[in-house]
């Protein structure tokens, strides 16, 4: 633990956590060795290094061998922003939306600076932890032209379950509503850009554990508008198997091919997952 497992049990409460957090400050720091780096609490314990925040968790847990390994952000976000962008790169004033936003991070972050001031990032994410953190994450980091949508997308508007899974990045919509789990508001991408005033999207992420399947039809009056598009299909979760409704490539592509979309995807990458995912160019793109 970077501070006396003591000090945090009586700290970690209101009213104790800020002088934990300027404690855990002081330890990092000597942990690290340089002065450029903050623990904070702010509706969740967080961790500044540099100019950047990154939201950790309800519970005080840091440990002197992961605070030296924190990474150095801009390095991280140049190489997120050359894999999302190898395809098209969004403009300044442009809209982009990430569905399945999860807890925020260097992506939402690398799409905020991409469409600068006068552009816009709608982030939607259906589960409310993921979400919580999605809100801390941009509002630290002042991403002011990034809305934030608890929701989950799906064909049809109405109620929907979230199932849990092993990490809060695997979990996944209940179309059908029968299986136990967390309540959320489901909602279509067509209704999502009618309520936001958006005529034109320049890029749209979707990465949402096998509900591309439902999420891609609730945008047919859109996607025309819609002008580069890149799905994280799950395939090769179902290869593992963890369940075919996962399986959903195939679809995926067929959809955008019939609507005029060129298919792209990074074949020789070394993860599966990556290998998985589709993107959809309009022609004037490359």
């Amino acid at each position: 633990m970077l501070v006396n497992e003591r000090i945090v049990r009586l700290l970690d409460r209101p009213g104790g956590r800020f002088v934990l957090g300027r404690i855990a400050t002081y330890c990092a720091r000597r942990a690290r060795g340089t002065d450029d780096v903050e623990i904070i609490h702010d509706g969740l314990w967080t961790h500044r290094v540099g100019p950047y925040y990154r939201p950790d968790g309800h519970l005080f847990n840091y440990t002197s061998p992961a605070v030296r390994r924190w990474k150095d952000v801009p390095i991280q976000r140049l190489a997120i922003r050359e894999f999302w962008f190898q395809y098209h790169r969004p403009q300044e004033g442009d809209v982009v939306i990430d569905v399945g936003a999860g807890r925020g991070g260097d992506e939402i972050a690398v799409f905020s600076r991409a469409v600068g001031e006068s552009g816009r990032v709608i982030a939607v994410e259906a589960h409310p932890v993921s979400f919580e953190f999605l809100e801390v994450f941009c509002r630290l980091n002042r991403l002011e032209n990034t809305t934030r949508l608890q929701v989950a997308v799906m064909d049809r508007p109405g109620t929907m379950s979230m199932t849990e899974s092993y990490a809060w990045f695997a979990a996944t919509v209940d179309r059908n509503n029968q299986s136990p789990g967390i309540k959320v508001r489901a909602t279509t991408l067509d209704e999502i850009c009618e309520a936001q005033g958006i005529e034109a999207v320049a890029y749209l992420k979707m990465n949402i554990e096998g509900g591309e399947r439902y999420a891609l039809p609730g945008m047919e009056a859109m996607i025309q508008n819609v002008q580069t598009i890149c799905v994280a299909c799950h395939d090769f979760r179902a290869n593992r198997g963890e369940g075919d409704h996962f399986r959903t490539r195939a679809f995926v592509e067929q959809w955008l091919a019939e609507r005029g979309f060129e298919l792209a995807w990074p074949p020789d990458h070394p993860f599966d997952f990556v290998r998985d995912y589709v993107f959809g160019l309009r022609r004037n793109t490359r």
